[in-house]
């Protein structure tokens, strides 16, 4: 999809431009997936359990990804007849990465463009110890209500520094983003949640926004631990969390081969092959090692839990709010950042090198694709959640949301009315759709 986001007018495109398509059996990750996922699949033949059928469909469907032996669709141009092919993409969430490009630039533009409107905005990154993070990729549904807790912390924390109370029903809005991969391919469930920077509260019949100013380290402190008791007041309802006096411990059990191999990924271990259980290879550069850093500005962390909100957006910079919105829909796999080695290891740069000099993560194919099973979310899981706000039965979001129609007092006048509901018509024809692109309208471009 070729696009020109600009917040300044000016022409859209001033160079001719021409679709290509993007050749994945050409990358280094698609021979890698083609040619040992066989050698996985033996691998965990031996097991009680198979790999799942929706991880198998997921690698198998990124196999056909962009190829036009399993199907295209034909464009032409009615004005000069021009006519390409345009290969059938799977459409999946694990870890294609073309189909995870092409739903972030999606999805960052429908969020600046249709949900997020010209208010201060902070980003709000929660992640958990490694035994939640296993426990929320193999109980999608656990993380769904422990999210609901999370976010009425954040909201009460934000109705207190704007200065309010709840008894005055101000509601904020938050988009969440569910992560499940960290920057070594390794499974970490944590939470990217975009959070209006202040409250809205009813003014007559019309909501006002009030801004909240910037939370210190102690307001945060605060809020972590009151994050932390109603996380775990959830679990233990839930009969998930076993309290103990000493130590809390979950009562999960591995219920399919996924759960193993999602245990080796979070804990950067091996997950098959002779060093089944051992550190994954990693290659360090010992000029690169750095001290333990000073406290982070806006980041605070207990028991395995860290908060950060250090990334905050004004109401005029939409640009850098776009960018936000990229990084936080972003694909799992770089492939820039992959490639192999002479023994035919799979060789995966960090973006960052990490404290102890570490550059580069080293995998055996087979345990290559098991980290990317791994990064495969369940069925019937949704990765991003709308709340407060922004939620699509919010009787605020008429008013708030960027291009919706406002809603008009009722007039007395029949022939008010009638003129009135006349304007309204024409408006609603002239207004773009709230509705993101759909995968067929994402395919149309400029020849």
């Amino acid at each position: 999809m070729l696009s020109h986001r600009t917040d300044e007018p000016g022409p859209a495109l001033t160079t001719a431009t021409r679709y290509r398509r993007h050749e994945p059996e050409k990358t280094v990750l698609y021979p890698i997936v083609e040619e040992h996922l066989p050698a996985l699949q033996h691998a965990l033949s031996g097991r009680d359990t198979p790999l799942p059928a929706f991880v198998v469909n997921e690698i198998e469907d990124y196999l056909r990804c962009g190829r036009l032996e399993h199907g295209f669709v034909r464009v032409k141009c009615n004005g000069c007849l021009h006519e390409h092919l345009v290969a059938f993409s799977c459409k999946r969430r694990g870890f294609c990465p073309s189909c995870g490009a092409r739903r972030m630039i999606e999805t960052a533009a429908h969020l600046v463009d249709h949900v997020i409107p010209e208010v201060p905005v902070r980003q709000w990154v929660l992640t958990f110890p490694w035994p939640l993070r296993l426990l929320f990729a193999s109980r999608p549904d656990a993380l769904g209500r422990c999210l609901g807790v999370i976010i009425r912390a954040i909201e009460t924390s934000l109705i207190q520094r704007a200065g309010l109370t709840r008894a005055a029903k101000p509601r904020t809005g938050v988009v969440t983003l569910i992560q499940r991969f960290g920057s070594a391919l390794n499974l970490n469930v944590h939470l990217h949640m975009i959070v209006l920077d202040g409250v809205y509260k009813l003014d007559g019949h019309r909501p006002r926004f009030r801004h909240a100013r910037a939370p210190d380290r102690h307001q945060l402190t605060t809020l972590l631990n009151r994050i932390i008791a109603r996380v775990t007041r959830r679990l233990v309802k839930d009969g998930l969390l076993v309290p103990d006096a000493e130590h809390p411990w979950l009562d999960l059990e591995q219920a399919d081969v996924l759960d193993a191999l999602n245990a080796a990924s979070t804990r950067y271990r091996i997950a098959l092959g002779p060093g089944a259980g051992g550190r994954t290879l990693t290659l360090r550069n010992p000029a690169l090692q750095r001290p333990d850093p000073a406290p982070k500005p806006f980041t605070v962390d207990r028991d395995g839990f860290s908060l950060n909100a250090a990334v905050a957006c004004r109401s005029d910079q939409r640009q850098r709010l776009e960018r936000l919105c990229r990084y936080v829909t972003r694909p799992a796999v770089c492939l820039e950042r992959l490639a192999t080695d002479a023994a035919g290891n799979v060789v995966y740069q960090l973006k960052h090198p990490f404290r102890d000099g570490t550059t580069h993560i080293v995998f055996t194919p087979p345990d290559f694709i098991a980290r990317l099973a791994a990064l495969v979310p369940r069925p019937r899981a949704n990765l991003t959640r709308y709340h407060g706000v922004f939620a699509p039965n919010s009787p605020y979001r008429k008013w708030i949301a960027p291009g919706s129609p406002r809603p008009r007092a009722k007039r007395k006048n029949p022939t008010e009315s009638a003129a009135k509901r006349s304007a309204l018509e024409t408006s609603a024809e002239t207004t773009p759709p709230s509705a993101p692109l759909t995968w067929a309208q994402r395919r149309v471009t400029d020849h």
